[in-house]
């Protein structure tokens, strides 16, 4: 979920000039720590939620929007990728997956 970070920021970590560019820097973050349970399989879908389409990342929900463009801070994403509660942080931790710094 962090990778959606990108939306809103202006560079990458290591590249501290060079413009985020979705395809290279956020796509590959999203399928390998987000898909398997917000992507594409609706069997193993978790909460409804997709983050494979623009769409549904940018849409409202209960809880907030996922993603806020140029609004960070108010993007529900960015609350549970670095939500001080490991119950509640995604990536969760029985996944075995987890974002560094600068991947959020």
């Amino acid at each position: 979920m962090a990778c959606f970070v990108a939306f809103q920021t202006a560079t990458t970590a290591g590249a501290a000039d060079r413009p985020v560019d979705f395809s290279r820097d956020v796509r590959p973050i999203l399928s390998d720590r987000c898909f398997g349970c917000h992507g594409p399989d609706a069997t193993t879908r978790e909460a409804d939620l997709r983050l494979d389409h623009k769409q549904d990342v940018f849409a409202k929900r209960e809880t907030g929007a996922v993603v806020v463009a140029g609004d960070p801070e108010a993007s529900e994403l960015i609350a549970r990728v670095t939500h001080a509660d490991v119950d509640l942080r995604m990536p969760p931790a029985e996944s075995n997956l987890s974002l560094n710094a600068a991947e959020i």
